[in-house]
């Protein structure tokens, strides 16, 4: 990076997503000192998340192009827990140290172009600094449907729907930081790793049940967290049934203590999958549209969150990472 020098990586980027960018709603596109469009007649949704070395990854547990798609994942999956949004646009922000090599920014931006892709995302624009270690801010602007979801919405009575399993992130996290990601993994732990470092975000499920669902949000710090802002946001309560969370085979192979399964799934966190809220009569249809939904608990009016296994209350106090 020190030999590249700024406006050299500038060129890399460009190279990377030429060909991208073309649009009548673009008035100025990359390159210029501001993006400039035309937003149109729906509403705009922004979203930002940020990735910082030694807090969020390790480079010697992922790739540069495993890297650049997770850092564009999880930001789609903050425009899927809105439900009805689409993302169209990309700001990337990287800061990274001087000594960085070329091919490791090449694989970055490939892996970020392969997922901007396959979401139709147009790169924007962003901006590049020297810092003291790899720090990647992503930006994302997307287009509102007429069934925007907030956490805010939940009623009693409604079903807690997820999507998919949970726990399997921070299993793979743990299998990394044991052995190294040089270590001969076998395949059910190759998938648990997977699913940490590539996550994949819950776009098309989001839009297929958004005009069904009274709140959402996506499960970024943990199952438990997530149930926690949304009853929170809608100044209510649950019961969350814990023999009801789902948990993958792979995940029950590998660590086969059921308590330990239990402490992943609610605490793990990076799982990305979509935590709802669904009136019951509107239940069966979101699990036709999406057959991996699970139903997990109940939302009441009490303004607290209880968990139960088999009929008995459970005590429960977080237990998964804090930033502070």
């Amino acid at each position: 990076m020190a030999s590249l020098g700024e406006f050299g990586l500038i060129e890399i980027i460009k190279k990377q997503f030429s060909g991208t960018g073309k649009s009548k709603n673009i008035v100025a596109g990359f390159g210029d000192d501001c993006f400039c469009f035309k937003p149109g007649k729906s509403d705009i949704c922004v979203t930002k998340d940020m990735l910082v070395e030694d807090v969020h990854f390790k480079k010697t547990l992922i790739g540069p192009f495993d890297l650049g798609c997770k850092a564009v994942e999880i930001n789609v999956s903050d425009i899927a827990s809105m439900g009805d949004a689409k993302p169209k646009y990309i700001f990337i922000g990287l800061g990274c140290p001087a000594g960085t090599s070329a091919d490791f920014i090449k694989k970055l931006y490939s892996g970020m172009k392969k997922t901007c892709d396959k979401y139709g995302v147009i790169i924007a624009g962003g901006d590049t600094v020297k810092a003291g270690k790899l720090i990647i801010s992503v930006t994302v602007i997307g287009e509102c449907g007429k069934n925007i979801v907030k956490r805010s919405g939940a009623k009693n009575g409604d079903f807690i729907g997820v999507t998919n399993t949970f726990g399997d992130s921070a299993a793979g996290l743990a299998l990394l930081t044991k052995f190294g990601a040089k270590h001969k993994f076998n395949k059910d732990q190759k998938f648990l790793i997977s699913r940490h470092n590539i996550p994949k975000a819950r776009l098309a499920e989001a839009n297929k049940i958004a005009e069904y669902i009274t709140s959402m949000t996506d499960a970024s710090d943990g199952l438990y967290i997530s149930v926690d802002l949304i009853a929170k946001a809608s100044g209510k309560g649950a019961n969350i049934y814990i023999e009801r969370i789902p948990l993958s085979r792979q995940l029950k192979k590998i660590e086969p203590d059921f308590f330990k399964q239990t402490k992943s799934a609610l605490y793990g966190g990076e799982d990305f999958e979509l935590v709802f809220t669904v009136p019951a009569s509107k239940a069966r249809i979101v699990k036709q549209l999406v057959p991996a939904v699970s139903y997990i608990g109940i939302i009441n009016n009490t303004k607290k969150v209880r968990y139960f296994y088999n009929g008995k209350e459970e005590k429960t106090k977080y237990s998964g990472f804090k930033h502070f």
